[in-house]
Parts: structure tokens; C-alpha cells; sequence
């Protein structure tokens, strides 16, 4: 009778192992938070909608989701900016407003998600967030307006609309609920082996 109990007693063993080594991997490892993107259009009208000829376009991103509100910009972990006038680029490095003075509004409207920038100014342009390299410069309207400027294609209306993500992140209890798999098969391999027993 031992000997059949020894097969099961080293497989629960095992089964019990992988499922903490695994869930200990995943846990020691989480999984880098999903980017939220944001995907701006500008145009040559301040009239507060965006309308053809496209001027501009571009990409503001950071890590995670904080939901809708206004945030300080430090606050956005790894945020990326990343703006096209044709051959004139802007990016994190052209940034002369002082971080600390900048925030994002994120809002929902319908299905869609916003982002406007606003804060305490203090840039070379004025603005709520500005950049300025040797190619020109842009400025975002204070306030969290939607109107901008740039030094090549003047006044006009921006749009920052949030993509749609395409990967789901795993759900934090997803180490619980491997370990609660690992265990419930060791209490079933328990119970065989004890039903074998009689």
C-alpha cells in the first residue's frame, strides 16, 4: 500500500511546487502597466473643433490609468511626448514649461476619452505646456483649453483622443487565484490518497 501512496504523495509535492514557483515568478515579476495613449490632430482653425487640412499630429502616453481628473504631470509615470508639424518635432526634451506646473485634464465624453493640459504656466511661450527647439516652438492654450499655437503654422484647434487598448492586463489577484488552483488540486489529491488509504 505505500508504494501506491508514494506516486501521489510525490505528485502532490510537485503540483504544490510548480504552483508556488509560478505564482512566486509572476508576483516577483508583475507585468509592466498598460500604456494609455493619447493621439492628438491639429488644425489651422481656432474654432474648437478639429477640421481638414491636418496640420499636426502626435502622441501623448504614460503608464497605467489613472481614470478621469486633473493630474500633476510628474504624477503619470514614464509619460512620452511625441508632436509632428511636417518636418518639425517635439518632444520630452523641447519641453520648457517647468514640470511641476503642468496638468493633464482627462475626461470622458460619450465613448470617448480627452486630455487638456493646464497648470501654472512658466514656459517660453506662455502657455499651459510649451516646447521649444531650434525648428520652432508650440504652445498649449492655459486653462485646459483646446486651442494652440505654433511658431510654423500659427493659431489652430488640437484634439487628444485616447486609443482603444488592445490587450487586456491580467487582474491583480490573478497570483491568488493560481495559488488557490495549486491548492485546491492538493486537497483533492489529498483527499484521493486518504480515500485509497481505507
Amino acid at each position: 500500500m505505500s508504494t501506491k501512496l508514494k506516486p501521489l504523495r510525490q505528485l502532490s509535492v510537485s503540483l504544490l511546487t510548480s504552483t508556488v514557483v509560478a505564482a512566486t515568478a509572476i508576483a516577483a515579476n508583475p507585468l509592466k502597466s498598460q500604456a494609455l495613449t493619447f493621439d492628438f490632430q491639429f488644425d489651422r482653425s481656432p474654432n474648437s473643433t478639429v477640421t481638414a487640412p491636418i496640420v499636426g499630429t502626435g502622441t501623448f502616453s504614460f503608464d497605467g490609468d489613472p481614470g478621469d481628473g486633473t493630474f500633476a504631470l510628474t504624477s503619470l509615470s514614464n509619460y512620452n511626448f511625441s508632436f509632428n508639424f511636417g518636418a518639425t518635432t517635439f518632444t520630452n526634451a523641447d519641453i520648457t514649461t517647468p514640470l511641476a506646473n503642468i496638468l493633464a485634464q482627462i475626461s470622458t465624453v460619450g465613448s470617448d476619452r480627452f486630455v487638456t493640459f493646464g497648470g501654472s504656466r512658466g514656459g517660453s511661450l506662455n502657455g499651459s505646456l510649451d516646447f521649444r527647439n531650434a525648428s520652432g516652438g508650440l504652445s498649449f492654450e492655459p486653462n485646459f483649453g483646446t486651442l494652440y499655437f505654433n511658431t510654423s503654422s500659427g493659431v489652430g484647434t488640437y484634439q487628444a483622443v485616447a486609443q482603444v487598448p488592445t490587450t487586456s492586463v491580467p487582474e491583480p489577484g490573478s497570483v491568488l487565484a493560481l495559488l488557490g488552483v495549486g491548492l485546491g488540486a492538493l486537497v483533492a489529491q489529498k483527499k484521493k490518497q486518504s480515500m485509497t488509504q481505507v
